[in-house]
């Protein structure tokens, strides 16, 4: 009953993550077109460098929040005081970042002009109410209530899509902006506050539906704060070593680059690494629904239920990592073509293009899965500690890589350093957790997974070679072919040996 819960609880979030995703996707399709490739580059350049900066001020403290209220869920006085000052505590460091965020790229090459610092003021408000609303979104974490979620962040990112649109063909259509910097400028701003305005409306529709559990408002208790703050923060200090190499590498390129062609090469390389993010998050909701699972069975120190559980989550972790990539290296033309403009995919203009990116890192979706689940592992044994070590390697090894390779290979370069983390990253939290519990890795199912994975390949490629519609109908087409045969495949094989695996 806790997996179906857990499973419920996921696929209510992912419903909620395919839609917002889906308008990403045209977001990105719409953005592509509306700014030039340098507009485009500085636009994702803003959003990464903030991204940075909302993990400081996270610190860790949505997924130990989730720990910390999954351990006291019946008593409802220690939950309002939990998620009342997890709240205080991350208004404040977000107020902090913005500030904090202006004052660095004032000093920092390729952040200090007009456009860039109105950006990174208002991508800062925007993280400020993100902070806020994932204060509340650990509440309906722990209690497995997520569902909720799925109109406020539907209905948040419908507000974006709509306010872009009426910016786009409305207030400041292109052939308004094309040869006065003025009109420019505003267009960059208004897409801006497009996103912020979302973010609000999804906050205080979460707000309103998490109340309904427990009543929310912002406490002070330093004793509590001084308490939570030590036990998070070498998890917090671990994941910004995360994020910082996997995010490092667009500060990189707007540093090594040319300053003529450092926003054309972050365009060219955001564009596939959105979509590699886009994606990430799915297996990030299913281990925020597994993490009361694994804490509970490692207090209780059952490590048949801890197996039962790791198997169950390596199956789906597997099955959509590997889908996911072996599709999007089949389809990468296609899909770039969709989402952007052919500028993107033209090596007439370009040394290197997205296509020569997306090739790359399609496959950091197998390995991050992977680790990641040996990651929540170590955080529900409260072993922050030893994650911070391996994040530290991790992230010296990535400096190091984009050092020497983005002067020679630009941002084909980065892309293989991530790669090669990853996979790094994947070694270190499997040896870190064999302690709790000896996972062999699902050979059997393992091996069929890949092979369907294979078949389904053959089958696009087969179809792409001779499909001669247009990039849409060839995408559907070549999306519902490769499901049928990939999740057919592996759902026959999950459901005739289903008595025989572990958990």
């Amino acid at each position: 009953m806790a997996t179906k819960k857990v499973y419920s609880n996921t696929l209510a979030q992912v419903a909620g993550k395919v839609a917002t995703a889906l308008i990403s996707i045209f977001l990105i399709k719409i953005l592509t077109n509306y700014l030039d490739v340098a507009g485009y580059g500085l636009y994702s350049k803003v959003y990464n460098y903030l991204s940075i900066f909302s993990v400081i001020a996270d610190l860790g403290l949505y997924t130990i929040t989730v720990r910390e209220i999954s351990e006291h869920k019946d008593d409802h006085q220690k939950v309002q005081s939990i998620v009342g000052n997890i709240l205080t505590l991350r208004t404040g460091f977000g107020a902090v970042i913005i500030l904090l965020s202006l004052a660095i790229g004032f000093f920092l090459p390729g952040y200090n002009s007009p456009m860039a610092m109105a950006g990174i003021l208002i991508t800062g408000v925007f993280t400020l109410f993100g902070l806020m609303n994932s204060s509340v979104m650990s509440l309906l974490q722990a209690h497995l209530k997520t569902e909720f979620s799925f109109v406020s962040i539907t209905v948040g990112k419908v507000v974006n899509f709509l306010a872009v649109l009426l910016i786009v063909f409305v207030l400041l259509p292109k052939g308004l902006m094309s040869n006065d910097p003025t009109m420019q400028f505003w267009g960059f701003v208004a897409v801006l506050l497009a996103g912020l305005l979302g973010n609000i409306v999804m906050t205080g529709l979460l707000y309103f539906y998490a109340r309904k559990i427990e009543p929310i408002r912002f406490r002070f208790d330093p004793v509590y704060m001084k308490h939570i703050l030590r036990i998070s923060l070498p998890y917090g200090v671990a994941l910004f070593l995360n994020v910082i190499y996997f995010k490092v590498d667009i500060i990189l390129l707007s540093v090594l680059e040319p300053r003529t062609i450092a926003d054309t090469s972050i365009a060219l390389y955001s564009v596939p690494m959105k979509i590699v993010e886009v994606g990430m998050m799915f297996g990030t909701l299913f281990l925020n629904s597994m993490l009361p699972l694994f804490t509970e069975a490692i207090k209780k120190m059952d490590k048949e239920a801890l197996f039962g559980y790791v198997a169950k989550s390596y199956r789906v972790l597997l099955i959509f990592g590997v889908g996911i990539a072996s599709f999007l290296f089949m389809n990468d033309a296609n899909i770039i073509s969709f989402i952007a403009t052919r500028e993107y995919i033209e090596h007439t203009k370009y040394l290197y293009t997205s296509l020569d990116a997306m090739q790359i890192v399609v496959f950091i979706f197998l390995f991050y899965f992977l680790s990641s689940l040996f990651t929540y592992l170590l955080i529900a044994h409260d072993e922050q500690q030893k994650l911070l070590r391996i994040n530290l390697i991790i992230t010296v090894a990535n400096l190091v890589g984009n050092l020497a390779l983005i002067p020679f290979y630009s941002f084909v370069g980065s892309a293989w350093v991530t790669l090669v983390c990853q996979i790094l990253l994947l070694i270190q939290t499997y040896r870190a957790t064999r302690h709790l519990v000896h996972f062999n890795f699902l050979p059997s199912f393992t091996i069929s997974t890949l092979f369907f994975a294979v078949l389904a390949s053959g089958i696009n490629w087969y179809l792409l070679e001779n499909l001669h519609t247009g990039t849409f109908v060839s995408l559907m087409i070549c999306t519902l072919v490769f499901s049928l045969v990939y999740l057919g495949g592996i759902g026959g094989v999950w459901i005739s040996s289903k008595k025989k695996l572990p958990g």
